[in-house]
């Protein structure tokens, strides 16, 4: 018995730069428009060494939820992603008990 090969279409993939304000740094990434965006950040944090629940990701002036993909965002190539700290993590564990 003959089993069908499901085709797969090419996913279009964008290429995204990832910036942070802090230190002007830029991170490029291609990724799949149908991908969601976690995969991005938790990547970023890892470059960077940086805690993921401390940070923010932006895109047009609103933040970006982990399971949004760019194809829901209408990012297109080239299009920037701004991280900024969480308010209230940027700092040491000073004054807690």
């Amino acid at each position: 018995m003959m089993r069908s090969k499901r085709c797969r279409a090419p996913q279009e993939k964008i290429t995204l730069k990832v910036t942070n304000l802090e230190d002007e740094g830029k991170d490029v990434y291609e990724i799949g428009v149908h991908v969601h965006l976690e995969r991005l950040m938790l990547d970023y944090c890892q470059r960077r060494n940086l805690d993921y629940t401390t940070l923010s990701f932006i895109f047009n002036g609103t933040f970006i939820r982990p399971l949004q993909t760019p194809a829901q965002l209408m990012m297109e190539n080239d299009d920037i992603i701004d991280t900024v700290m969480d308010q209230g993590s940027a700092g040491t564990n000073e004054g807690t008990a």
